[in-house]
């Protein structure tokens, strides 16, 4: 998967954040703090400062983060003590991964914070435990079979302004959502998230044999919308391949 950047131009330091997932979703929020000389700085002076911007800058790309298309890190924070203290309590133990000093003087900082895992990760911080995990809707069509063994899911949602989210939904034109967080559960949310976000069509996620479809749109900028004749064959493959349960599914993007 490919990273992306979101650029910040401040007065004498700039920062880069990447979302980078590998093929079960493990993921990471990345933030660059980046100062340059200024007369009667001194050496760990800077490298405080660089640190310091690069824990600030995470901060604010953690807030922007979608949950679900209706509510971001920012919106849980500010409604709920408990979230806030908790995604706090994440940002604090955020890794320093190296701090560099380059060639024209500056000094840059790098840290990182886990986006899934059972630790100090932002998922953790910020998903409340459903008790009831429920089960999947069964296809419309019942005498739908697949003669094929899936591996996994690919969404190809290019074109359509796709965002990311920690808990994305997928669902039909009719309404029916076939795959959320009240099927997922917090335990394997929080393990390995429920997609991966890709900008490549091939994903070790997915599979050899992945069942690929094709998004209709976008609904509040995270939630996917396929047509009903795709949910049934998803439904349908799932039934025997179990690839949603395991959550081998790709959501397909442009530079994600």
């Amino acid at each position: 998967m490919k990273k992306f950047f979101l650029i910040m131009v401040a007065a004498f330091f700039l920062v880069n954040a990447a979302w980078v997932a590998n093929v079960y979703g493990a993921a990471y929020i990345e933030a660059e703090g980046i100062v340059y000389y200024e007369e009667g700085m001194n050496l760990n002076q800077m490298r405080r400062i660089a640190i310091m911007d690069a824990y600030r800058y995470l901060a604010e790309q953690v807030d922007t983060l979608h949950i679900t298309s209706e509510s971001s890190v920012k919106n849980l924070r500010e409604l709920d003590e408990t979230i806030n203290a908790k995604v706090t309590a994440a940002l604090r133990g955020a890794k320093v991964t190296s701090v560099n000093r380059e060639v024209d003087g500056s000094f840059h900082a790098i840290v990182r914070l886990p986006l899934y895992g059972s630790g100090q990760s932002l998922a953790a911080a910020v998903l409340k435990e459903n008790t009831v995990v429920e089960d999947y809707p069964k296809p419309k069509f019942t005498n739908i079979r697949s003669e094929i063994n899936y591996t996994g899911l690919i969404i190809d949602c290019r074109g359509l302004k796709l965002e990311q989210a920690i808990t994305p939904l997928i669902k039909s034109n009719d309404g029916t959502e076939i795959y959320a967080y009240k099927n997922v559960g917090y335990q394997a949310t929080v393990e390995s998230g429920m997609v991966e976000y890709s900008s490549s069509m091939d994903s070790p996620r997915a599979g050899e044999m992945p069942l690929i479809v094709k998004a209709l749109k976008i609904s509040g900028s995270c939630d996917v919308i396929i047509s009903s004749e795709n949910a049934d064959k998803i439904l349908a493959a799932n039934s025997s391949a179990k690839f949603l349960e395991h959550r081998l599914v790709v959501l397909v993007g442009d530079e994600l």
